[in-house]
C-alpha cells in the first residue's frame, strides 16, 4: 500500500490497542466506535448492534450488483486476553508503541493486525467506487476470546441476514513455514472442556486406610488421561511437510504414524515449538487441567472434580470425546464418573474444516501470487479455535488470511500470540493490506 495508507492503518491499530478491551469483561464498544468514526471519516456508513451494555458489533457493506459472490471480511474480533504480567514486557503492553519497525501491545498479532487491514481496504475500495459482482462485507466483532455469545453468535442469532455470505476470511494466516510458502488456515481443531466428577465416602482424616478418597479417583484419572494416546492420523501432515520445505524422506516418516512418535520426539528436543504444534494436528488432545476437591484438611473428600480441556480434529463429535475419556479412565473409573461439556464456561466447539482445494483456494493463492509469483498456499488446521467455526457450521467457505514478514520463524509467532511482547511487524501490515486488496479484486470483480 502507498505511505500515506499505511501511515493511517498504524495510526488506527495503536490506537486499537490503547482501547485496552481486554476480555472479560471486554468493553469493546470502545474500539467498535473507534472503527465507527474512521469509516464515517471516509464516507463509509455502517451500523452498530449493541449485544450488551458497552459491548457491540460492527458491519458495513459495499452493494454488488448480485452476480457473483458475497465475500466477508471477517468476523473479525477487537477484543484481547488480558496480560499475566506486565513487568515482563519490554514495552507497555497496552501502549501500541511504535519501535525497531514492530508496533507492540497485547492484541497486535490477534488479531488487531488483521481487523485494521480489513477496514482500511474496505475504505479504499469503497473509495475507489469498486464495482463488485458480490457484496463485501465488514464484520467486526465483541467476545472471541470468551466464546462469542456477545459477537459473532449473537450476531448470527439476533441478525442472520446481515451475516450471510459465501466466502469468509478472518484470523489466522499467511504463517510463513518456508520461502515462498505460507499456511493458510482452513480449518481448525475444537475445543470442548470438560468437567469429570467423582464421588467417594466423607471421613476422619486420621483413619485414610482404606477409605473411599475421591481425590484419589480424580487423580488416578488425571495421569491416565494425560498419558492416554488417543488414535493418530497424518492426514494433515503431509502439505505441512510439504510447506516446512522437508526433504522427501523426513516427509515419507512424517506420513507413517509407526515412525511419527520418533520424528516428534526428537524434534521436541531441537524445536519444541514446531514439534508441539505439529502433535496437535495428528490427533485430539486432552489436557486434564484443575482439580478441585475437598472442604477441610482433616476431612476425606467426598466429592472432587477434573476439569480437562479437549480439542478436536474435524469429524470428532462429543460421543468420539466420551468414548476416549471412558476407554482412558479405564472400566473402574469410567463406570464412577460423571462427564459434563461446560457449556457456561469457554468455548465448546468441535473440528471443522472448508475444502482444501476450491476455487476459494485457488483465489486466495492468486492473491498472494500478486504480490510474488513464486508465493504458494499451504493449507493449514489451525490449533486453537476461531469465530469462523460458526460460519462454516453454515457451509460458508472459511479461511484464515493475513501475509507475515517472510522473516517472522513459525514459533516466534506462535510464541508471540498470548505471550509477552506481542507485536506485529510494519512489514506484514503492509503486505496484509496489499495481500486484502487483490483478495478482494479476485473474488469480486
Amino acid at each position: 500500500m502507498n505511505e500515506k495508507t499505511l501511515d493511517e492503518a498504524i495510526k488506527l491499530l495503536q490506537e486499537l490497542i490503547q482501547n485496552k478491551c481486554v476480555n472479560p469483561p471486554g468493553n469493546e464498544m470502545k474500539s467498535i466506535i473507534t472503527i465507527e468514526k474512521y469509516l464515517k471519516s471516509k464516507g463509509v456508513k455502517c451500523k452498530i448492534y449493541e449485544s450488551a451494555p458497552k459491548r457491540g458489533n460492527l458491519i458495513a457493506r459495499i452493494k454488488g450488483t448480485g452476480k457473483g459472490p458475497t465475500l466477508m471480511f471477517g468476523p473479525s474480533h477487537v477484543d484481547v486476553v488480558p496480560i499475566e504480567d506486565k513487568e515482563k514486557w519490554t514495552h507497555p503492553p497496552f501502549s501500541g508503541k511504535l519501535e525497531d519497525d514492530f508496533i507492540w501491545g497485547r492484541g497486535a498479532i490477534d488479531m488487531l493486525f488483521i481487523v485494521v487491514a480489513q477496514v482500511v481496504v474496505f475504505v479504499e475500495l469503497n473509495q475507489e467506487k469498486f464495482k463488485t459482482k458480490g457484496d463485501l462485507v465488514l464484520v467486526i466483532v465483541s467476545d472471541e476470546e470468551m466464546g462469542g455469545s456477545f459477537g459473532t453468535k449473537w450476531l448470527l442469532k439476533h441478525h442472520p441476514k446481515e451475516m450471510k455470505c459465501d466466502f469468509a476470511v478472518s484470523e489466522m494466516g499467511g504463517v510463513i513455514l518456508s520461502p515462498g510458502k505460507f499456511g493458510f488456515m482452513i480449518g481448525e481443531k475444537g475445543a470442548t472442556w470438560l468437567r469429570l466428577t467423582f464421588k467417594g465416602t466423607p471421613g476422619h482424616g486420621s483413619v485414610p486406610f482404606g477409605s473411599d478418597n475421591a481425590i484419589v479417583k480424580a487423580a488416578e484419572a488425571t495421569k491416565k488421561l494425560f498419558e492416554y494416546k488417543p488414535p493418530a492420523t497424518t492426514k494433515y501432515l503431509k502439505s505441512i511437510g510439504k510447506g516446512f520445505g522437508q526433504q522427501p524422506l523426513v516427509r515419507l516418516m512424517m506420513g507413517n504414524k509407526l515412525l511419527l512418535p520418533l520424528i516428534l520426539k526428537k524434534m521436541l528436543k531441537t524445536n519444541p515449538e514446531m514439534a508441539k504444534s505439529l502433535a496437535s494436528l495428528t490427533s485430539m488432545s486432552i489436557s486434564p487441567n484443575i482439580i478441585k476437591g475437598g472442604t477441610k484438611t482433616n476431612t476425606i473428600p467426598a466429592e472432587a472434580t477434573l476439569d480437562v480441556d479437549v480439542r478436536t480434529l474435524p469429524g470428532q463429535d462429543l460421543d468420539y470425546i466420551t468414548h476416549h475419556i471412558n476407554k482412558a479412565l479405564g472400566k473402574k473409573l469410567a463406570e464412577e464418573v460423571n462427564i459434563k461439556v461446560l457449556t457456561g464456561e469457554g468455548i465448546v466447539s468441535y473440528g471443522n474444516e472448508s475444502s482444501f482445494k476450491s476455487e476459494f483456494v485457488t483465489k486466495i493463492e492468486k492473491a498472494i501470487q500478486k504480490i510474488d509469483p513464486q508465493n504458494e498456499f499451504i493449507p493449514l488446521i489451525y490449533p486453537g479455535a476461531t469465530d469462523l467455526r460458526f460460519l462454516r457450521e453454515l457451509g460458508v467457505e472459511c479461511c484464515g488470511f493475513a501475509l507475515m514478514d517472510p522473516r517472522t520463524e513459525f514459533g516466534e509467532l506462535i510464541n508471540r500470540i498470548h505471550g509477552n511482547d506481542e507485536r506485529i511487524s510494519l512489514i506484514t501490515l503492509d503486505y496484509t493490506l496489499v495481500a486484502y486488496y487483490h483478495l478482494a479484486k479476485e473474488i469480486l470483480e
